[in-house]
């Protein structure tokens, strides 16, 4: 297992980092509703006026000097009518914004009926995307841009990046989605991968599982409704995943990672399939005695996928919700044993962290039950307190004290190519 250095064979030539990542709150996304609602579901010929705005936008957002990118997506709300809609996002404020598309946009408004939506950040407007966008058409300019082309060009990119390894071409949406994920949202394998990147591979895996059973269950009149949340899904779940596929190029004996099924014409039997290959692939990664915390929390992400997506929960039923909070417990209280075992024991042997230490204190403040414990507590005495802990209370606490706490003390699996 090597980092980037001069022996590392693949430093050089595996994908980079999006080094410029901006802070996402300063990230401005202005959304219109273009035209009037669309008749039904069926994706319609994006009209020229539109076309002619994504052929224009870019140039003159080049020139204005901007980082942004242009999405065009299909509202599929499920109490809606469906209706074209256009997000431009920019990395600097409205204003900036406003400037940069000037001229592209004066041209839109004079053949197309446009009304503004919203303007939020990329915080703000991700989860709405989420729940109601079927995106049609991606693209990027500035850095962004400059960062999208070296990723697709790439000579191995189609081992390593999961849209361009299934056969898509480069402009095609779902490959943009993945390396949208890449440049502003949450970031993945920073140094290694640690406990709550495991949990988050799980996690995307098993909501991935979920959608394609719930579009299988609802069939036709449904899927329309659950499309949007399964594409974004899917791109969540290829973006995660750009790590481990770079370290197969590395990890002899090991086969290629399995790619996703994106094809246009792919049907739940189809993505089921190639999700269950890349289940297997994963498992021969992760279900291993050299790091079982890593183990424990990829297992946990699959199976508790909705409890750790809110936006998920509306389409369970309260007993369905009670039964993956009792599911979680155990996982929630192995972690909490396993990091406090090793918090504790560095305690005593007084090679504790501050952050850790402080970190500790945050965690006791939210399970008052832990504050008995001391450096000097056993196995069973910590054992005994996390029992002690209601499952509400624990699970309220797992997503944003327990995870953290426990990827700060558990040690990282350094993976045998990296990243530059």
């Amino acid at each position: 297992m090597t980092d980037t250095s001069a022996n590392d064979q693949y430093a050089g030539f595996l994908p980079p980092f999006f080094h410029d990542r901006p802070d996402a709150d300063d990230v401005i996304i202005r959304t219109w509703q273009v035209g009037d609602a669309l008749a039904n579901h069926d994706v319609p010929v994006i009209p020229a006026s539109l076309a002619l705005f994504f052929d224009l936008v870019a140039p003159a957002a080049e020139r204005a000097g901007a980082n942004g990118f242009a999405c065009l997506w299909l509202d599929r709300h499920p109490h809606e009518q469906p209706g074209w809609r256009l997000s431009v996002g920019h990395v600097g404020t409205a204003d900036d914004l406003n400037v940069a598309i000037a001229k592209p946009l004066a041209r839109l408004v004079g053949s197309l009926a446009l009304a503004e939506v919203e303007t939020e950040t990329w915080h703000m407007t991700r989860p709405l995307w989420r729940k109601r966008s079927e995106p049609v058409r991606l693209i990027f300019w500035g850095a962004l841009g400059r960062h999208a082309r070296a990723v697709t060009g790439h000579r191995d990119a189609a081992g390593f990046y999961q849209p361009i390894g299934a056969g898509l071409r480069a402009d095609h949406v779902m490959v943009a989605l993945p390396m949208l994920e890449d440049m502003l949202g949450d970031p993945l394998l920073r140094g290694g991968m640690g406990f709550e990147d495991a949990l988050r591979i799980g996690m995307s895996l098993g909501r991935a599982h979920l959608l394609e059973s719930w579009i299988e269950a609802g069939g036709a009149e449904k899927e329309p409704y659950f499309r949007p949340m399964q594409i974004w899904h899917q791109a969540w779940l290829a973006n995660a995943l750009i790590d481990p596929a770079v370290a197969t190029l590395a990890m002899s004996g090991l086969p290629p990672m399995p790619a996703l099924d994106f094809n246009k014409k792919a049907t739940p039997e189809t993505r089921r399939a190639a999700l269950d290959d890349l289940s297997a692939w994963l498992a021969t990664v992760f279900f291993n005695d050299a790091n079982p915390a890593l183990r424990n929390a990829f297992v946990a992400g699959v199976q508790n996928a909705v409890w750790l997506d809110p936006d998920l929960q509306q389409y369970t039923q309260p007993q369905q919700r009670a039964e993956i909070l009792q599911g979680l417990m155990p996982y929630c209280r192995w972690f909490l044993a396993m990091a406090l075992y090793n918090h504790l024991g560095n305690l005593a042997a007084g090679t504790a962290r501050n952050d850790q230490v402080d970190f500790y204190a945050a965690l006791v403040d939210a399970l008052p039950e832990l504050g008995a414990l001391g450096e000097l507590a056993t196995q069973r005495d910590i054992e005994q307190h996390i029992i002690r802990i209601d499952a509400a209370r624990a699970a309220s606490a797992f997503d944003s004290l327990v995870l953290p706490f426990c990827d700060l003390l558990m040690p990282r699996l350094k993976l045998d190519a990296v990243r530059s």
